[in-house]
């Protein structure tokens, strides 16, 4: 028995709590997250400066997601589109949507052609700079899942095209537009501090893969270095220590010493049943991708 026969082919709702919670019952789970972390750090680490900035923070990885998916509706992407698929979800400002096409354009991300409709209803073209780090990390995150639900696997070959990776996308748009209760829970430390601020679920997994391998549960102890979580995710030793305190007013941690961090047993089970969210989308993903077409 190698724990692949706590996962269920015939579940009906692979995002119920019961679901999750039973991922999470997987002997490989903590294996599957840690790989999961590794890999978005790596990933991170291996892009240009230009995608750093379009996926720096919550509010601008939202607009790449949103872009990506806009892009493959017939309608296509427009700015205009943009900015309302923003102020619906409440992601950010029509002035910051601007921002992030000029910016996007600029730096070869996408083009603008020239036509007789106004700029902001021109249907914008995403070049393959831009749905590069959109497919590797979809594969980076199957392949990691691939570890407790082995079917998932049989998805990643289909990433290789362009338009599955679009339909990757779409498919998790539409999870978090049907499911909202995805994008909102968990509600404590974990999404009120380390995912709403800009590079603190990077900080996350790099304390996460620095832990000792025998350790009790997901969340436990790290060696702590704040100049390192400053300059490796490109933020300030003021945003770093302002994050930590925070965190640990929030009984997410404790910090013994300058160099140590201690996570409290509640923030690691909210650690893992996000991450068990997570994998459990990547699972509905994976499926959606393998169907066949009507």
């Amino acid at each position: 028995m190698d724990g692949t026969d706590l996962i269920e082919a015939d579940e009906t709702d692979l995002l119920s709590d019961a679901a999750v919670a039973h991922l999470r019952g997987h002997p490989r789970f903590r294996e599957a997250v840690e790989a999961f972390a590794r890999e978005s750090l790596v990933h991170y680490e291996q892009q240009d400066a230009a995608t750093r900035w379009l996926l720096k923070d919550l509010g601008r990885a939202a607009l790449y997601l949103a872009a990506t998916i806009l892009d493959g509706t017939p309608e296509g992407l427009t700015f205009a589109r943009l900015a309302m698929t923003a102020a619906s979800n409440g992601t950010c400002s029509r002035g910051r949507v601007l921002a992030f096409v000029h910016y996007a354009q600029a730096a070869g991300r996408l083009t603008v052609p020239p036509g007789p409709e106004p700029w902001a209803r021109r249907r914008l073209v995403l070049t393959p700079a831009f749905i590069d780090p959109t497919r590797e990390r979809l594969v980076g995150a199957l392949e990691a899942t691939a570890i407790v639900a082995p079917e998932v696997a049989e998805a990643l070959p289909r990433l290789k095209s362009d338009t599955v990776a679009r339909q990757a996308a779409t498919a998790v748009g539409m999870l978090l537009n049907f499911r909202p209760e995805l994008n909102r829970n968990p509600g404590g430390p974990l999404r009120q501090i380390f995912i709403a601020r800009d590079g603190g679920m990077r900080m996350l997994q790099h304390l996460m893969v620095r832990q000792p391998a025998q350790r009790g549960r997901l969340m436990e102890t790290a060696r702590l270095s704040r100049a390192e979580l400053a300059r490796r995710y490109g933020v300030s030793r003021t945003h770093v220590n302002r994050l930590l305190d925070d965190a640990q007013a929030a009984g997410a941690l404790t910090l013994p010493a300058a160099d140590r961090v201690e996570f409290s047993s509640a923030f690691s089970d909210e650690v893992e049943a996000f991450f068990g969210g997570v994998m459990q989308v990547n699972r509905v993903v994976a499926r959606t991708l393998m169907a066949p077409a009507d």
